[in-house]
């Protein structure tokens, strides 16, 4: 009869060779993801993981591998597990279409979950349907149109803020928590009705989305918040990050919930007559039948969405068409010939939607900034049914990164200039672009609803920054792209501003 020693070291030794199995032997002579090309691990523990975290300043590890392996890439993720890589555009075609999107389910982030909940972002099949169908009319092209009055009114309380930075005689300025608080008070105002004025005041739902979201974060730190997507536990432990996180997760809940119950109440009277996102959700919701109707949480978990879609997209958008402005100073400087042709007297900057969209080498930077630096670079699915890409056979439950950013930089498609940041490009008459080979708000039943509203609300920001000030590089300072969760500069936009004489 075995003694409890024995017993301790069979099951020992049972660990040790699972963990052997699954790390070593699975994915190299087991998975049927092993055949496929791509880089070796780097480490059995992390993968190629650190390689794609840390990158090199605006290198894509994953751009390199499909130039060297294919448009479909193998490589290895946290204990080795095998990942996959896609860049071919016929591939994505299929898994964006109608018949097959909701094949190919969001990965369950745990992290992104507890701060947005199940809203239209994360949820799937026929929820996501009944969401996306009930929404739909709040972003109609008429409603967009009556934001663009407070898109401008939000960008001149910037453009006072950056006068007065430059006359206090500070011309190096971090520009980054300057658009990040403007495009968050635009979204609360047009989103939901909700004055954060976090350019000029402090706010506690602001800084708990900002603790929430934009916080400082090392490589160990984004490690813990992959790793906890495996190991759901991690988050629960009542340590530093943690805490500030769960604090924060709270406070957004409380105050979203209370807004909804304001305007619930609101609604029931008769008295909702707010153009908000979230006001023409209510009124929408109430006069549908039952089975159509968002639940109270469900409407609540819209508010985060809204803030995560609205204002991280466009600030990260803003941002970087700043950067490679500021990088390509003729860019820059025909941009703002077209501006003051357009308004000549700066301190009248008040365009329409439609005289914003007419401005066609804004248009072009706007595309072109999203082109090579897409907000969100990579789309996480998982599989739920077994499937053919090329001569690949991909098992049900695969892990599988759509890449958009190594997409929108393919020679094949976009020509021997790529990586290049080439606005007039898209002036080209002989540039066949679709939705296959640009994708920056996705493509089918799952586009980014909100993509008409982020583009106007880029384009007044922007318009109003380049027609009012000049923008250069920092000597000797260096910004790095971000690799996770969202592409942001790294440390910060920190640019030379300097103001445009009339």
């Amino acid at each position: 009869m075995l003694d409890s020693i024995s017993i301790v070291k069979f099951f020992l030794l049972g660990v040790i060779g699972w963990i052997t199995y699954k790390i070593f032997i699975w994915p190299y002579y087991v998975s049927p993801l092993g055949k496929i090309p791509g880089p070796p691990s780097d480490n059995p523990i992390f993968g190629n993981l650190q390689s794609l975290i840390k990158g090199a300043g605006f290198t894509e590890p994953q751009l390199q591998w499909v130039r060297k392996y294919g448009n479909i890439v193998k490589y290895n993720g946290l204990f080795n597990k095998p990942t996959l890589f896609v860049a071919d555009p016929k591939i994505i075609q299929e898994m964006f279409s109608n018949n097959k999107s909701y094949d190919f389910v969001k990965f369950s982030n745990k992290f992104a979950i507890a701060l947005i909940g199940n809203g239209l972002v994360f949820a799937e099949g026929d929820d996501h349907k009944r969401q996306r169908k009930m929404m739909n009319p709040a972003f109609t092209h008429s409603n967009i149109k009556e934001m663009v009055p407070t898109f401008i009114r939000i960008a001149s309380t910037l453009k006072g803020l950056i006068e007065k930075e430059i006359n206090q005689g500070n011309s190096n300025i971090n520009l980054t928590p300057f658009i990040s608080k403007t495009t968050l008070d635009i979204i609360g105002l047009v989103g939901f009705s909700y004055e954060f004025n976090s350019l000029t005041s402090s706010n506690e739902l602001a800084e708990a989305y900002d603790s929430a979201l934009n916080g400082p974060r090392s490589t160990f730190q984004t490690g813990v918040i992959m790793l906890s997507n495996y190991v759901p536990f991690i988050r629960d432990i009542p340590v530093g990050n943690n805490l500030k996180f769960k604090n924060a997760c709270a406070v957004i809940s409380r105050i979203s919930k209370k807004l909804v119950e304001e305007k619930y109440k609101e609604a029931e009277n008769g008295e909702l007559k707010n153009k908000d996102l979230l006001s023409l959700l209510i009124n929408t919701n109430k006069s549908l039948p039952d089975e159509e109707k968002m639940t109270f949480e469900e409407l609540k978990y819209q508010i985060m969405t809204f803030l995560m879609a609205g204002d991280e997209n466009t600030n990260v958008t803003t941002c970087w068409a700043l950067y490679l402005l500021a990088q390509h100073p003729h860019e820059q400087d025909k941009l703002r010939e077209e501006l003051v042709k357009a308004f000549p007297d700066k301190s009248n900057y008040n365009p329409t939607y439609d005289e914003i969209n007419s401005l066609e080498y804004l248009n072009c930077v706007i595309k072109e900034t999203l082109r090579i630096l897409p907000p969100v670079p990579v789309v996480k699915r998982v599989n739920l049914k077994d499937e053919i890409f090329g001569k690949y056979f991909i098992p049900k439950n695969s892990e599988i990164f759509f890449g958009i950013s190594v997409l929108q930089k393919s020679t094949e498609i976009w020509g021997p200039t790529a990586d290049n940041f080439d606005p007039k490009r898209w002036l080209d008459p002989s540039l066949s672009v679709t939705n296959l080979t640009y994708l920056p708000f996705l493509s089918g039943p799952r586009v980014c609803i909100g993509n008409k509203l982020a583009l106007a609300e880029a384009k007044i920001l922007l318009g109003m920054l380049i027609r009012n000030f000049v923008f250069q590089p920092i000597e000797g300072f260096q910004i790095r792209k971000r690799a996770f969760p969202l592409s942001k500069p790294e440390p910060y936009l920190g640019l030379a501003v300097s103001k445009v004489e009339s």
